[in-house]
């Protein structure tokens, strides 16, 4: 599965829980970033980029969270104004932020359909051998 593919609400929470931890300078404090995935049926390049865009997505969102009004909400034990908070910078759509922000480092607008242009799966494919199936397995 793709990173945020089944929930991407609490991918945004993990990501907001790093953006607090981050701040805080907490000793010791120094994540390593990995992503675990399993292609099953989709294709592992394409997944690994949707993964990068739903983890840079829920950076971007966990960046736009009130904290100082999330605060005031937490220590008023207004749990439901809290959560509205949270829903707030989970609901804006980042999208041309993080577009742009690749492309200024050099990356594609749309990772998957730059991908797709260049044609490059189907010129490796072209290139394997053809390898006899022994059924089932991982595709």
């Amino acid at each position: 599965l793709d990173a945020g593919s089944i929930n991407p609400f609490q991918l945004f929470l993990v990501f907001h829980e790093l953006v607090l931890a981050g701040e805080r300078r907490a000793d010791g404090f120094e994540p390593a970033y990995m992503i675990d995935q399993s292609h099953n049926v989709t294709d592992p390049v394409e997944s690994l980029m949707d993964s990068a865009m739903a983890i840079q997505r829920a950076h971007a969102q966990a960046l736009l969270v009130d904290r100082h009004e999330l605060g005031s909400a937490q220590d008023a034990n207004d749990a439901i104004g809290a959560r509205d908070i949270l829903m707030r910078a989970f609901r804006c759509d980042v999208s041309p932020l993080i577009a742009e922000a690749r492309l200024r480092s050099g990356g594609a607008l749309d990772p998957i359909r730059t991908f797709r242009a260049t044609g490059y799966r189907q010129k490796k494919d072209a290139e394997r051998p053809q390898q006899a199936s022994f059924g089932g397995g991982i595709v």
